[in-house]
Parts: structure tokens; C-alpha cells; sequence
């Protein structure tokens, strides 16, 4: 049994009427269906979005940001408000937000999540965010624990991580990732920056 996926990211939404998201396939949570590892695709297309621009039905294609090749671009009010979590605030100007499709669970409006963009440091960063729904990040390699934060992933690999994921006490799964090139250091410290304003909260 299958369900679909908005675009090729990590959680939903809906086609817009333009038909410029397009859909992947992502099986179901069924007893046959391989266990833990299921989950990770949505964090590993947050880690690396497809590279191929969206296609309109006419007319030439419109190339997406990092963010918009994972979920549906919105504005921030009205993404915060379809969500059913408080999201957290990566704390810098946000030039960007996305729905996304589920971490885990149905493709219905409870278990989608929400995507920011931002810059720090000179570096774009995005940050995802879901209701975690049973899924796991077991998958990836851990990390040490940080403060409130007892389940932490190296997106990538351990010595040149791409971006960072961790679970959160209170059933959320977060996901950081650099867009372009960025120092393991540089990652872990944006990473460290968020949990101190309370991402593992």
C-alpha cells in the first residue's frame, strides 16, 4: 500500500492548482513494511532536494528554492497555522517557509510539518520541523547528546555532516541542514545555537 508524498522532501501538503509540486511514493507503515529505516528518506531529501526544477503545464520552468523543492512555499502565518505544533523559532530572519509533507505517519494536516529558511553567519540554513508520530532517526549515525536533547543524528555522516537531526522530549523531529558548502564546525555550532535558544526544549 502506498502513499504519496509532496514533492520530494520530508512532509505534505497539497498539489497547488498549477500543478507545480510534484509527488513521490513512500510506503506505508503496514506490518510488512521494513522497520525504523522507513522514516529516513524524509530527513535524507531534506538533506539533499532534488536538483530538478518544478514544471508548469505551459510556459518555461521555474526554478524553486532549496526549501520549495522539499514542500509548498506559503506565508509564515498561514503554514504556522495549518501545522498541529507549536513550531520553534530558529531565531533570525526567516526568508522563507514551507508545509511539509509527514515525517511519519498519514498524509493528513496533524502530521505535516513546517520548513524555515534563514541566514547566519553568511551561511543559508534550513531548518524542518514535524510532529515525530512513532518515526525514528535511527537510521543515521549518532551523535553525543546535548543538553535536553538525548537523540541526536549526523545527517551525512559523523566527519562531514551535512546537517544535523535530533528528536525533542515533547515529540518532535528537527532537522538542520546547511545550503552549499559549511565546515562540520560550522554546522555543530548553528546546531548547539539553536538548542541553547531552546530547540531541545
Amino acid at each position: 500500500m502506498k502513499r504519496t508524498w509532496l514533492l520530494a522532501s520530508l512532509t505534505g501538503g497539497a498539489l497547488t492548482a498549477a500543478g507545480v509540486c510534484g509527488y513521490l511514493a513512500w510506503p506505508s507503515k503496514s506490518p510488512a513494511d521494513p522497520p525504523k529505516a522507513a522514516d529516513a528518506p524524509a530527513v535524507h531529501a531534506a538533506a539533499a532536494p532534488s536538483e530538478e526544477p518544478a514544471q508548469l503545464p505551459i510556459g518555461p520552468a521555474v526554478p524553486l528554492s532549496p526549501l520549495g523543492r522539499r514542500g509548498f512555499v506559503t506565508d509564515r502565518a498561514a503554514a504556522e497555522r495549518a501545522i498541529a505544533f507549536r513550531p520553534f523559532d530558529p531565531g533570525e530572519r526567516v526568508t522563507e517557509v514551507a508545509l511539509l509533507p509527514p515525517f511519519h505517519g498519514e498524509q493528513v494536516s496533524a502530521n505535516e510539518g513546517i520548513g524555515y529558511a534563514y541566514a547566519r553567519g553568511g551561511t543559508p540554513w534550513t531548518l524542518l520541523e514535524w510532529p515525530r508520530r512513532g518515526g525514528s532517526l535511527d537510521a543515521f549515525p549518532p551523535l553525543p547528546a546535548e543538553a535536553r536533547c538525548a537523540a541526536v543524528y549526523a545527517i551525512g555522516g559523523r566527519a562531514k555532516p551535512r546537517g544535523i537531526a535530533w528528536t525533542t522530549p515533547h515529540g518532535l523531529v528537527l532537522a538542520l541542514t546547511a545550503e552549499g558548502s559549511a565546515a562540520p564546525g560550522a554546522i555543530h555550532a548553528e546546531f548547539r545555537r539553536l538548542v541553547r535558544r531552546g530547540a531541545c526544549a
